[in-house]
């Protein structure tokens, strides 16, 4: 049984990652992202909190207006810290307890910020994903969810907020060229492991 954390910049391909592995492994995946939305819309003391840091026209219809929030937080560090520090204490409670549950069974965790968390010892394998910021920004690009500018500014921040990990308990996989060489690098890993 194995609890392996995946993280990595956005547009590197921790979630295309999280599903080669589950072919692989029969697991249950945690997307942290996703959980992270459930707590904002679920939590009414998250929810006052973030209508008390960036205004109430991030709600809409009682649930938050995502790409509303994300207009504030990616306008500065400050604004990322601040959502941060609204969110993150009880997404890693809701985390920890979800990896507890299942404790017994094999779990990928999808999580960009794992290493900001310091949670690596969490795992039995970490593993970040890296790709070159130029081929990061052109996958967030290819979307077509955001305007180029916002994309980069989004990307610089998140840069800004924490470095990328190296060395032990790492394992560092290059996702810099197509998914039938990210496979071929995660079967080596899931070989050695």
């Amino acid at each position: 049984m194995a609890h392996i954390g995946v993280a990595g910049y956005m547009g590197a391909g921790k979630s295309t990652v999280a599903q080669i592995l589950k072919k692989h492994i029969p697991c249950r995946v945690i997307d942290a992202d996703n959980d992270a939305k459930q707590l904002m819309n679920g939590n009414e003391k998250i929810r006052k909190d973030l209508v008390a840091a960036f205004g109430s026209d991030i709600i809409g219809d009682n649930t938050i207006i995502f790409h509303k929030l994300g207009e504030y937080v990616f306008r500065s560090l400050q604004n990322l810290k601040l959502l941060n520090s609204i969110v993150h204490p009880e997404l890693l409670k809701h985390l920890a307890s979800e990896l507890e549950k299942n404790r017994k069974g094999n779990v990928i965790c999808d999580a960009a910020l794992i290493p900001l968390w310091g949670i690596e010892s969490w795992f039995d394998t970490a593993i970040w994903i890296h790709a070159d910021h130029s081929i990061r920004r052109h996958r967030l690009e290819s979307s077509g969810k955001l305007d180029p500018a916002a994309i980069e500014k989004r990307m610089r921040l998140q840069e800004m907020l924490f470095d990328a990990p190296s060395g032990k308990p790492w394992y560092i996989i290059e996702n810099n060229s197509v998914i039938s060489t990210l496979e071929k690098g995660m079967k080596k890993l899931l070989e050695k492991r």
